[in-house]
């Protein structure tokens, strides 16, 4: 209890990075004289309820490698995370169609790269 104050900022600072950061989901602080309790809610909690759960195999997914390649165009800096939410479908997914696409790649590291779509 003595640095209890330490690490509020750095708690607070993480959840309002994330993405499904709203101000409800904000983490909540409590303490009284015998414990300290700190509240931090799922932001993954809401899930849409009108993504499908399974695709079935015989649908085809050129639209959405097209649906990928849209928003690749409109923002070159986008990542897999954001392009899977936008998508309804898991980041793994976007992954496995991008690698599957060929003519899209990661140009960089991390925050500071971009996405080139060669062959336009």
């Amino acid at each position: 209890m003595e640095r209890k104050g330490s690490g509020f900022g750095k708690i607070l600072n993480g959840y309002k990075a994330q993405i499904n950061y709203t101000e409800d989901k904000r983490p909540a602080f409590r303490s009284d004289r015998y414990q300290f309790t700190v509240v931090m809610p799922n932001l993954n909690y809401v899930v849409p309820q009108d993504v499908p759960q399974c695709v079935p195999q015989d649908v085809p997914q050129d639209d959405l490698d097209a649906k990928i390649l849209a928003l690749i165009k409109k923002d070159n800096k986008i990542s897999t995370e954001k392009l899977g939410m936008a998508l309804g479908v898991s980041y793994k997914t976007i992954r496995r169609h991008i690698k599957a696409m060929g003519n899209v790649r990661y140009i960089g590291r991390g925050f500071s790269g971009h996405w080139k779509v060669e062959n336009q």
